[in-house]
């Protein structure tokens, strides 16, 4: 449990409290002055305009109130993430779920799982990234379309992977062709590979660019520029998500969105408490995982690279990094991957340390 003190240690490295003496135990006042300049960089930065002079005093005291939230996620914070100002920062945590959480799996899916052994050695890092194979980060907007990004952006990843080809598929597709129809109110990424399956494929971006908003599906939509064969779960084991990572490629996983509101860089690595890990409600692609080596007296171990898809100017440009081993905040409840079968005889390529 946080107390004052605590608090007061956090904002004082900001320089947003007063430095009078107060008992620990008593609320302390930000310094408001210096608030409302944060406030109006935190504007400037991120473009941000209110349409009246109350809304803007009402964001503001939601900015005042996340600053001191930030501080408390500090407080609590098992790895190396530093928490503070965000795009997000002036939305009240209700906002920020309504925005970006989907509905926990009411009926976790069963099927499609096929447990395989992995023959060699995992290596220590991997980084599909520097390999060229992981797409831009893209953003989301106002639509709940999570499941639909981090699903496309495996498939993109597999097909220059396996077939060394890159491809940019089209997001409307799914979120617009998804049997459910509901596809900005939130989904899955299995829902993703099915309806990827159920259209033999997907067009590319341009000719189905994304809109941020569910529309009728496009029958005749275009050329299928790629597809897969299946898709299929993966066990419950970071080790094995890793290696499959390593060898195949990227994984699509759900994890508990709560501490990403405030999160700024580093590894982030929550108690359970904190971040249930049975609570999983946002879709996010693992690109790669990496080690942090034991120094003195500074924190060490291993951690996956994420791609999210809340656009660059969130996290480290669009990727979040988070401790693994441990199932935090649930990211080993659900990893899912698309399957693409080269039919050429040629093995893929190795993921780069």
């Amino acid at each position: 449990m946080w107390s004052a003190t605590t608090l007061h240690a956090c904002l004082m490295l900001w320089g947003l409290w007063d430095s009078a003496p107060y008992p620990a135990n008593s609320f302390l006042p930000l310094d408001l002055n210096l608030t409302a300049h944060i406030f109006q960089d935190f504007m400037t930065q991120f473009n941000k305009t209110y349409r009246t002079q109350e809304e803007r005093d009402y964001r503001f005291t939601v900015f005042v109130q996340n600053l001191k939230a930030s501080c408390v996620l500090q407080a609590s914070e098992l790895g190396t993430a530093q928490y503070g100002v965000t795009l997000f920062s002036d939305l009240t945590e209700s906002e920020f779920e309504k925005m970006f959480g989907i509905q926990h799996p009411s009926h976790p899916p069963t099927l499609k799982q096929s447990v395989k052994l992995l023959k060699g050695a995992k290596s220590v890092s991997c980084d599909w990234r520097k390999f060229g194979a992981i797409t831009a980060v893209k953003h989301q907007g106002n639509c709940k379309s999570c499941w639909a990004f981090a699903a496309v952006s495996n498939i993109e990843a597999l097909w220059n992977i396996h077939f060394g080809l890159p491809r940019n598929l089209s997001v409307q597709e799914v979120v617009d062709c998804m049997r459910c129809a509901h596809g900005c109110e939130g989904g899955y990424p299995w829902d993703a590979f099915q309806t990827v399956l159920n259209r033999s494929g997907l067009t590319n971006d341009k000719q189905y660019p994304y809109m941020g908003k569910q529309q009728s599906c496009r029958k005749n939509q275009g050329k299928a520029v790629a597809w897969i064969q299946d898709y299929e779960f993966l066990p419950k084991d970071e080790k094995y998500i890793a290696h499959v990572v390593a060898s195949r490629g990227p994984v699509t996983a759900l994890l508990n969105v709560k501490a990403f509101q405030h999160y700024r860089k580093g590894i982030i690595r929550r108690p359970s408490q904190a971040c249930s890990p049975e609570n999983v409600d946002h879709v996010v692609l693992i690109v790669g995982y990496g080690e942090v080596k034991s120094r003195r007296g500074s924190w060490s171990g291993p951690y996956w690279i994420i791609q999210n898809s809340w656009g660059k100017n969130w996290g480290e440009e669009g990727y979040f990094r988070l401790h693994r081993g441990t199932n935090t905040c649930g990211i080993a409840k659900y990893p899912v991957t698309a399957i693409v079968r080269n039919a050429e005889t040629r093995l893929p390529a190795l993921c780069p340390p």
